[in-house]
């Protein structure tokens, strides 16, 4: 079956997801509150969507943890105009399904004002068509090309998009040379969406495509056939589409085989995590970020000493840390100066720059990221090392 075949069945079945999801679906107006716990304590509350348990948990630990540290600071200096600010955090397990039955429920809850997370490209994708039809403000990270067509009015997204991330991979390959490249990608609407645009892109550059494997997200753990045939195709490079999971496994496996191949990625393994997993193997491998845990600015280290005294010292603030931090406090900015009201709220968010974490946010008229601060970093002696 080819590539865009499965895509879009894979959309015909998340529409079905999502047609079930939207039936009754509503502001309720009654001021009810439907949420957990965490959702009473606060005069205006944030809903929070991220996989809190699974293979992406590490980033939904980033993103509530990160979203956790700028409620507590808009309390502690007063709160929004003297209310307080809460949030209400959902575990989605990065299952589309599960995110649609979030945003419905987020809907239906009269007091969430907002709502911000969805690590996951395919559960921001379930989930937009619910809050735009809720009229819930948004803001998800998901970096799929299809989030644009699916952000509308209430939705935003802090992410770089993978067209973007892609463009920036794609450049610094070719400056490197790289004239034969075989892709590794997860089978998820991210990984896809990876391989179909670095494709393209470094196809138009004059490189070759000789090898493109795809592997099952969660499953997938011996990788020895799939690098064999990257091996045997005479790639002279490796773009990994996929989280730092499974690309932890493939460097380390990569070294077992003896191959001495370059390896690049998009920010997915731009993680602590992904160093800790892959041990020496890491070495050399070439990622982008956003957040750099030694950027040596005033700004990052006191948000990584926050971050360490909050949460424990062997904790450290990554990107999703800083996605999580911003969006609350671009949420609470935007309450802060129109209120509640989502056409108001969504008006603000898409004509305002704001100064979030890891430099200036501004939106496009789609809705994506307006951003230009993407960073390389390479690993050496064990940490990511911003390349000028």
């Amino acid at each position: 079956m080819k590539k865009e075949s499965k895509r879009k069945i894979a959309s015909v079945m998340a529409m079905a997801v999502l047609m079930a999801s939207l039936a009754g679906c509503s502001r309720s107006g009654t001021g009810e509150s439907n949420g957990d716990s965490a959702a009473k304590d606060g005069d205006y509350v944030i809903g929070l969507d991220c996989p809190m348990t699974g293979v992406n948990a590490s980033f939904g630990e980033q993103l509530s943890y990160g979203a956790q540290m700028a409620v507590d600071e808009i309390n502690g200096a007063g709160g929004i105009n003297g209310k307080t600010l809460a949030l209400s955090v959902q575990d989605d397990k990065s299952d589309p399904k599960e995110a649609a039955t979030i945003a419905t429920k987020f809907v239906a809850d009269d007091s969430i004002v907002a709502s911000i997370g969805y690590y996951n490209s395919s559960c921001g994708l379930s989930a937009l068509p619910i809050i735009n039809e809720g009229k819930l403000v948004t803001i998800v990270t998901g970096s799929s090309p299809d989030i644009s067509e699916q952000t509308q009015k209430y939705g935003f997204r802090t992410e770089p998009s993978d067209m973007q991330q892609a463009v920036y991979a794609a450049d610094w390959m070719v400056q490197d040379g790289r004239k034969k490249v075989a892709i590794l990608y997860e089978s998820t609407d991210y990984g896809m969406g990876q391989e179909e645009i670095i494709t393209d892109i470094l196809e138009e550059s004059g490189a070759e495509i000789v090898c493109s494997e795809a592997y099952i997200l969660g499953e997938t753990k011996d990788f020895t056939n799939i690098l064999t045939k990257v091996k045997n195709s005479g790639a002279d490079s490796i773009f990994l589409a996929g989280t730092y999971t499974e690309g932890a496994l493939i460097v380390k496996q990569r070294q077992s085989l003896g191959m001495d191949i370059p390896c690049y990625s998009s920010s997915s393994m731009f993680e602590v995590a992904f160093l800790e997993a892959a041990g020496e193997a890491a070495e050399g491998v070439k990622v982008q970020g956003v957040l750099v845990p030694d950027d040596p600015s005033e700004t990052i280290q006191k948000f990584q000493s926050s971050y360490k005294e909050k949460f424990g010292d062997d904790k450290v603030a990554g990107t999703f840390s800083g996605h999580g931090y911003a969006t609350v406090k671009m949420v609470a900015e935007a309450i802060e100066n129109v209120g509640t009201d989502p056409d108001k709220m969504s008006e603000y968010i898409e004509s305002t720059t704001f100064d979030a974490i890891y430099g200036t946010v501004s939106f496009n008229e789609t809705h994506d990221l307006i951003f230009d601060s993407l960073k390389r970093l390479v690993v050496e002696d064990g940490k990511f090392v911003v390349v000028e």
